[in-house]
């Protein structure tokens, strides 16, 4: 990795072929490598906005995440660049979309189809345990699919650094329908709030649904009570998702000094081979993808039409090896 001047002529390096996606704070395109020829997802962020909702902390800890761990399970970022009132991340493209888009046509996955997903996702979680990083967000929408269907994590904008195993930071963050018992209440959480998502994670994709949608904060306590396991899941299943659904962070399934390893060692995962589910062995059903086509009338991505923030973001910029 090496400094990266803005001042490269990152419009003719980054071609804009489509887009993929627009949220809160920005959008997502995919893109041509011009020289290379090779396909991007380029995230364009509003410098107002993220100024205005005082989150450009929690951009540059998304971009630093992922511009630094080493897991082939996480979307890399590989650039990163800025002009007077937008940030833009060139990252891996990931054709196959999201899982929840995935589980959308399929209405439910299998558990075999369910337990490569879950052992990939497993194994980026486990490296960011290891790189002092918890995620904090976990859920099918910020899960996507390379061409061949393995599962990579996304999203690392509520992820928090320096977070030891037994620490505790007291952010409340999230999406409701997936908070943890300790971040809905304000007790403090630390790695073990990423093994509760785990198990809803694992859950919804079994399911089809996810396992709470009561958004009352006093209704919390009960939720163990009220988890409802279908008759159709397996008990190697059913028994991992209550170990990580315990509403004590203490005493969930991963929460002790062995992490990932704890969970890897389940009986639900007794036919995953982890040497090959490293090395990205494992084969998980053929993803749909799109085929590529240039959407002609597409905006001028790279114009500053907003309102001129002039204040640079220090840290953002850089230019990796692929690039």
């Amino acid at each position: 990795m090496k400094a990266y001047s803005d001042k490269v002529d990152y419009k003719n390096l980054f071609v804009p072929l489509k887009k993929l996606g627009e949220g809160s704070f920005g959008k997502v395109y995919l893109v041509k490598q011009k020289d290379a020829g090779k396909y991007y997802a380029m995230k364009v962020l509003s410098k107002s906005r993220i100024y205005q909702n005082d989150i450009a902390k929690y951009i540059l800890t998304e971009r630093k995440v992922q511009s630094t761990i080493k897991s082939r399970f996480i979307v890399k970022i590989h650039c990163a660049f800025q002009t007077k009132s937008k940030l833009f991340m060139i990252m891996d493209y990931c054709p196959g979309g999201d899982l929840r888009t995935a589980l959308k046509t399929n209405r439910k996955f299998t558990e075999p189809q369910a337990k490569i997903y879950a052992a990939e996702v497993l194994l980026a979680l486990e490296e960011l345990h290891k790189q002092k990083i918890i995620h904090r967000d976990l859920k099918l929408d910020n899960v996507v699919l390379d061409k061949n269907g393995h599962a990579l994590l996304t999203d690392f904008g509520l992820s928090k650094k320096g977070i030891q195993l037994g620490d505790n930071t007291g952010t409340f963050c999230g999406t409701m329908q997936y908070l943890a018992p300790e971040i809905l209440e304000g007790l403090g959480h630390g790695h073990s709030v990423d093994w509760y998502l785990f198990g809803t994670f694992l859950y919804e994709m079994i399911v089809g649904y996810p396992p709470f949608f009561d958004r009352n904060r006093n209704q919390v306590k009960t939720r163990e009570k009220n988890l409802n396991i279908p008759e159709s899941m397996s008990p190697e299943a059913s028994d991992i998702i209550v170990k990580l659904l315990n509403n004590n962070p203490k005493k969930r399934l991963g929460a002790g000094v062995r992490d990932a390893e704890e969970i890897k060692a389940h009986v639900f995962f007794n036919n995953i081979n982890w040497e090959k589910a490293a090395e990205g062995k494992l084969k998980p059903p053929k993803p749909y993808i799109n085929q590529v086509v240039k959407v002609e009338s597409l905006e001028d991505v790279y114009e500053d039409n907003e309102v001129d923030v002039r204040d640079r973001l220090d840290g953002w910029s850089f230019r990796g090896k692929r690039i």
